[in-house]
């Protein structure tokens, strides 16, 4: 059985496995699942729609669930959808998808940070870190093991690439590829993120295709670049994020 702390106030209909411990003053609507071993600390809110995965954490005062905020919204059912594993923190928030089943999903082993916002139909990658105070905008995505620095923002539709990292205080109203270093109002492309590459064991040959792949992109070298997707699992990567774009490729810094 769940642990619910006698202040707590839970639907009898939400649906709460076994170890779910609830603490102090936290509100659980009717229509919400929080799967084994997961944690609510003080203060934090589950509203209708919120399906929640194993041995997460969140809080104190995290609210999930809450209404789109989004001209197009209409009332219609939609979820948010946290994996397993995840930690979102202080007074993060975490907003329902516009459109009728449709869902706002954080992935496994994510962490949000304290005050950081992830807004309706936003995809949130595995392993995912967004630092205190992120912003996102309606269906951003950002993708596996990406990194935000505190208090950057991405503007609405904009993709963030896996293994990014983008700085503190940047604004991304264009794509950051993935592997990248981006930061800046508004953001560009440094170079790799070597630091991050590293910690996921992508160093050695692979290290440096997708080194000669940035400075082929640096140098607008279509040929070059193409050469070494063809010959690249991980350029061929960043070539097909490339192709998906709606929005375009942030720029790279000292371009001309």
């Amino acid at each position: 059985m769940a642990d619910v702390h006698a202040s707590a106030v839970v639907d009898p209909a939400a649906r709460l496995a076994d170890g779910v411990q609830v603490g102090p003053l936290c509100v659980i609507e009717a229509d919400v699942e929080v799967a084994s071993g997961t944690r609510l600390l003080p203060g934090t809110v589950l509203l209708n729609g919120t399906r929640v995965g194993a041995r997460c954490t969140l809080g104190p005062y995290a609210v999930l669930g809450g209404a789109p905020m989004d001209n197009d919204h209409a009332g219609e059912a939609s979820e948010v959808i946290v994996g397993d594993d995840v930690e979102v923190r202080d007074f993060a928030t975490i907003h329902r998808a516009t459109g009728t089943g449709n869902a706002t999903r954080v992935g496994s082993g994510a962490l949000v940070m304290s005050y950081a916002h992830v807004s309706h139909n936003a995809q949130v990658g595995r392993g995912v870190v967004l630092t205190t105070t992120v912003q996102l905008g309606g269906h951003a995505e950002v993708h596996d093991y990406a990194t935000l620095g505190a208090g950057a923002m991405v503007h609405q539709f904009t993709r963030v690439g896996a293994y990014a990292m983008v700085g503190a205080a940047s604004a991304v109203n264009r794509d950051v590829l993935p592997f990248a270093l981006a930061r800046g109002t508004m953001a560009e492309h440094y170079r790799l993120n070597g630091v991050g590459l590293k910690r996921h064991g992508i160093d050695g040959d692979r290290y440096r295709d997708l080194e000669r792949a940035f400075r082929a992109l640096r140098k607008r070298d279509d040929s070059g670049f193409e050469a070494l997707a063809d010959a690249s699992h991980d350029v061929a990567f960043v070539r097909e994020f490339i192709a998906a774009s709606r929005r375009g490729i942030s720029a790279f810094r000292g371009r001309a």
